[in-house]
């Protein structure tokens, strides 16, 4: 019974290990009334402010407009009350590990003599994964201050689901917004 918990547990932690991490903080104006605000749009989204690849900076701007549309806050182009700043540093680094590499030696005997051989196997255990931060601002535009800073810590493995992590992150940037039937 006890190997069974063990090998339970160091299953458990092997999965939490290689799952991704994600830690989102949120700062914002005390004395926000978001009622106040009905629309957004985007500031001008420059490359290289936002260093992702093209589809997950797509993929971000949905998250943000559909959050916010359930926040009931729409998207207008025509005199937006907030807008919203992105800034990213994303990384993608490689970890190679090289001890699995291996160097040894065999022999057989025939009858033409002896052979002797040496085998080299390469260590070719790379993992790539994605470290970075992600920040979305909100700022009143007319009052051109900033009411909202959310900022999300990323550690995933190269293999990881991208709209699941953008999803979540974009959910807890905005948790604190009320939704539209709970607004006073």
């Amino acid at each position: 019974m006890k190997i069974r918990i063990t090998l339970f547990a160091i299953l458990a932690l092997l999965m939490y290990n290689c799952s991704s991490s994600i830690k989102v903080y949120t700062t914002k104006e005390k004395d926000v009334d978001f009622t106040s605000y009905k629309t957004f749009d985007f500031y001008e989204i420059k490359e290289e402010h936002l260093m992702m690849k093209e589809v997950n900076r797509r993929r971000l701007a949905m998250a943000i407009e559909l959050e916010l549309g359930m926040k009931g806050i729409k998207r207008s182009i025509n005199d937006p009350d907030l807008l919203v700043n992105l800034y990213s540093m994303i990384n993608r680094a490689e970890n190679l590990n090289a001890d699995q590499s291996s160097v040894g030696y065999y022999g057989a005997a025939s009858p033409y003599g002896t052979a002797i051989g040496i085998s080299v196997s390469p260590g070719n255990n790379t993992k790539y994964y994605t470290k970075g931060t992600v920040t979305i601002d909100l700022v009143d535009r007319k009052q051109n201050q900033l009411i909202l800073e959310g900022v999300a810590k990323i550690d995933a493995g190269d293999g990881e689901d991208a709209d699941r992590m953008i999803n979540y992150t974009v959910k807890k940037v905005f948790k604190d917004i009320p939704d539209p039937g709970k607004r006073k």
